[in-house]
């Protein structure tokens, strides 16, 4: 009997979770990015010599006012030139200058794309952008008052202690070195990040404050234990225990409810599941994110997001990257020894 794979269990963790939350979730007609004429960007030329030609940011919805990106793991929102390292905004701009020159024939992109909230550097997926600054005041606004959806799936190396759904509330307050700690209303301290200045990220939302403030999160999980699961070994050298994190056991959907700094990666650890990869808060080590080609990553991944916009709904869907953890399972039917690849 053919298993659900792990992107099927998502989907059905997805499915299950959200429908009664989104009474119209349908994925919008996806528009293909075009160019229109007008005057050319006034955006600044990039001359950066270390940035990577080939380096592609997937469009994934365009209309009129919007542009939605699949933003990769490991780049800023903005510009960072002290590593002289570019951001997300400046990458799509040279994606666009790059497309121009490919096509001759294309108009200059006409629009300045204004960011409208943030993601962690270390988290991937759905990233809106609006192309005007009153569509993006208006989305600002719907974001602050909580009238945007967002669900973030994730993967994490250990299984539910406490409980395997509920809620993660807390006031969020700076702790060590730029790390986060969750706090109750009697200012005892739930759970905070290990401190590692290693690891460098950026705030969920572009209006969160470094003082943190009080974050209401959802979560629900599922186990992956009947999946085959692609080996990550324990260093050479490592006399800890800390292998036992590099093994995907759970699968976790959330919800927030509010906007913070780190407030997803805090709440993992706060319900005993860090997120697998992400370093800072307890979801392994930085020599095990070296040694190790498979555990390359922080596994959280913006994967959908609804909200209104003119008085129309907009859901938009991106499905977590994260098929090399797994492996196919051996068949054994009919002597078979091919390996048969879950249904996706």
């Amino acid at each position: 009997m053919l298993q659900f794979s792990f992107i099927a269990k998502f989907a059905l963790l997805l499915v299950t979770c959200i429908i009664r939350d989104v009474q119209s979730f349908r994925a919008p007609t996806l528009l293909p990015s075009r160019h229109h004429r007008g005057r050319p960007s006034t955006s600044r030329a990039i001359t950066s010599s270390n940035v990577d030609v080939n380096i592609n940011i997937p469009i994934i919805y365009e209309n009129d006012q919007l542009l939605a990106v699949c933003k990769p793991p490991h780049i800023s929102h903005h510009d960072d030139p002290a590593s002289n390292q570019l951001g997300l905004l400046s990458l799509i701009r040279l994606q666009q200058q790059q497309q121009q020159q490919q096509d001759e024939s294309s108009f200059p992109y006409p629009h300045r794309l204004h960011g409208v909230h943030r993601l962690d550097r270390v988290t991937s997926g759905v990233l809106l952008l609006a192309k005007d600054s009153s569509v993006a005041n208006e989305l600002i606004t719907k974001f602050r008052q909580g009238e945007v959806s967002k669900y973030y799936m994730a993967i994490s190396g250990k299984k539910p202690k406490k409980k395997k759904q509920g809620w993660v509330k807390g006031q969020m307050v700076m702790g060590r070195r730029g790390s986060y700690k969750l706090v109750n209303e009697n200012r005892d301290v739930l759970d905070e990040g290990d401190g590692d200045d290693e690891v460098e990220d950026g705030g969920e939302v572009s209006q969160v404050k470094k003082k943190g403030g009080y974050a209401v999160t959802r979560f629900y999980t599922a186990g992956l234990g009947d999946l085959q699961l692609a080996p990550l070994p324990k260093c050479d050298g490592d006399e800890s225990n800390d292998d036992e994190l590099l093994i995907p056991k759970t699968a976790i959907l959330f919800q927030p409810h509010t906007g913070k700094t780190h407030q997803l990666r805090v709440a993992a650890k706060s319900a005993g599941i860090p997120i697998l990869g992400d370093v800072r808060y307890g979801g392994g080590t930085v020599t095990q994110r070296e040694e190790n080609a498979n555990f390359d990553r922080t596994y959280l991944h913006a994967s959908a997001i609804h909200f209104q916009l003119n008085d129309e709904d907009v859901t938009i869907w991106s499905p977590p990257p994260f098929d090399h953890l797994f492996l196919p399972r051996q068949s054994t039917m009919d002597n078979d020894e091919s390996n048969i690849p879950y249904i996706a």
